[in-house]
């Protein structure tokens, strides 16, 4: 019973308690012998319900606490294992941190990924490409970043490192969210981030844009929102040469399989009942997965 849903374990229990307390005595009232078999039975007709309603409390915490164990990085590497990103020689410090900008400009529209940046380009990277990519341009401009290779980020994506190599100048959370709004909330959970981590700038960056609420807190507050067409125009600001060196770092190999967040592995496409979905190759182990949405 253990190994069985709760409920099943309290059906059971419901079951023996109603044939106890009423059907029995009721079959029985007939018969003088089992008459009085089925008054003992009534006696302790709570007893079953109770036994029965205890497994299925231990049947519920042993689920419960399978699903914990599932997501545990069980490997002996740690399990928020940092990529440093050495940034390249030569290149100045941009301190041009700007405003938030929700406007698409026409003159980026329309080219590939393999012409020139574009959003459409910007767009058709997976989540884990488009964080590293924001990282390497914060590298183009003058920064040591720092990224989270897989699991949790504790909603950092990428540590800005200028003069001291320990102490972060600035934070920045990337969402790849091409159709979703930004909104308030996830701003404000940035700005917590950047108290807890005592620093006093935080960007962040989205392959779509923001809610009205979301840009007016940022605005309020020492923070860059930056848009897919925004963060298009700061890599347009760059030189030709790093421009094409984000390029070939965003669309070199595999751009647009997902990633698995616990595993950091490509993930396959899988097809169920529900419909098509992005799921991790170690499945049974792992069980992230990203839902394919028709278009």
């Amino acid at each position: 019973m253990l190994k069985l849903p709760a409920w099943v374990s309290l059906l059971v229990g419901c079951v023996a308690f109603a044939g106890m307390r009423w059907i029995l005595p009721a079959m029985w009232a007939g018969n003088l012998y089992l008459k009085s078999i089925a008054a003992g039975l009534q006696a302790i007709a709570w007893m079953p319900l109770l036994v029965f309603g205890f497994v299925g409390l231990i049947a519920f915490a042993t689920a419960k606490a399978g699903k914990a164990v599932e997501n545990i990085d069980t490997g002996k590497r740690p399990r928020f294992k940092r990529e440093p990103l050495n940034p390249p020689s030569g290149s100045t410090l941009d301190n041009r941190w700007g405003a938030s900008n929700q406007t698409i400009d026409e003159a980026i529209r329309g080219k590939g990924p393999s012409d020139a940046w574009s959003v459409e380009a910007l767009r058709s990277l997976e989540w884990k490409r488009f964080e590293l990519l924001c990282a390497k341009y914060y590298e183009a401009v003058g920064f040591k970043s720092e990224t989270i290779r897989c699991g949790a980020d504790g909603g950092i994506d990428v540590k800005l490192f200028k003069h001291d190599p320990a102490k972060p100048l600035a934070v920045v959370q990337c969402k790849a969210w091409n159709a979703r709004l930004v909104g308030v909330k996830e701003i404000r959970e940035l700005l917590g981030v950047m108290t807890s981590e005592k620093v006093v700038r935080g960007v962040f960056i989205t392959t779509g844009s923001y809610s009205k609420d979301a840009l007016v807190f940022g605005d309020a507050n020492p923070m860059q929102l930056l848009d897919g067409p925004g963060f298009v125009k700061k890599i347009q600001e760059l030189s030709t040469e790093n421009q094409t060196e984000l390029l070939k770092f965003a669309f070199g190999g595999d751009y647009a399989t997902p990633t698995c967040a616990s595993c950091g592995i490509k993930m396959v496409k899988r097809d169920s009942k529900r419909g098509v979905f992005w799921g991790c190759r170690n499945y049974p182990r792992c069980k992230s997965k990203f839902i394919i949405r028709e278009q």
